[in-house]
């Protein structure tokens, strides 16, 4: 694919996905599953000056069993971060927390695109057969239900998917052309931060 014609590819499917997931994220109007409201109500009490702690109790095996209580016995910060950004801009608001998943989720369906269109050049699939497979691939994943759902939801789902497929794409890389992988190596330093985040 050229990089002329991968761009536009790229930048369609982005457009698509952030649509569909902006307009799905606009119907849900309160934060459910109860992990959602957990990430949305620490990121709410950050950007009030609360700082990292939950107004509620998610496990009793974690003591102390107080309000408020220190946040993240259980759960990673990540979420409630990424929350917070958009939050701290907006306003500390449900919608506002869901803007970071629904640029998030929106990047997700362009790195399945990626590494669909990396399968294909592995595979040495015709030009047309791989624009199909790669094209297809982030199409059907920008109206996907259980992704765009999850990319409604300021959860871990969305931002631990996309890091997922970052880390794939990088590691096929590598894999690819390894030039030694040393410990300096971008690359080789961009795959451990995307594990580690």
């Amino acid at each position: 694919m050229r990089p002329r014609e991968a761009l536009w590819s790229a930048l369609g499917i982005f457009l698509v996905a952030l649509v569909v997931r902006a307009v799905f994220a606009a119907q849900i109007v309160f934060p459910k599953p109860e992990d959602t409201a957990y990430y949305v109500g620490v990121a709410r009490n950050l950007v009030e000056g609360r700082g990292l702690v939950s107004d509620a109790i998610w496990s009793f095996s974690t003591p102390p069993l107080t309000f408020p209580r220190p946040a993240f016995e259980v759960w990673m910060p990540l979420p409630t971060f990424l929350a917070a950004i958009p939050m701290a801009i907006l306003g500390a608001t449900f919608a506002a927390a869901q803007a970071s998943s629904v640029l998030i989720g929106a990047v997700v369906p362009v790195l399945a695109w990626r590494l669909a269109a990396d399968v294909a050049a592995e595979r040495s699939l015709p030009v047309g057969r791989a624009r199909t497979l790669a094209i297809g691939t982030g199409l059907t994943c920008a109206v996907y239900l259980p992704l765009v759902l999850h990319s409604a939801l300021p959860d871990s789902t969305m931002p631990f998917a996309a890091l997922a497929l970052g880390a794939c794409l990088l590691m096929a890389r590598l894999l690819r052309d390894p030039r030694g992988a040393r410990l300096s190596d971008p690359r080789l330093i961009g795959v451990g931060v995307l594990l580690g985040l």
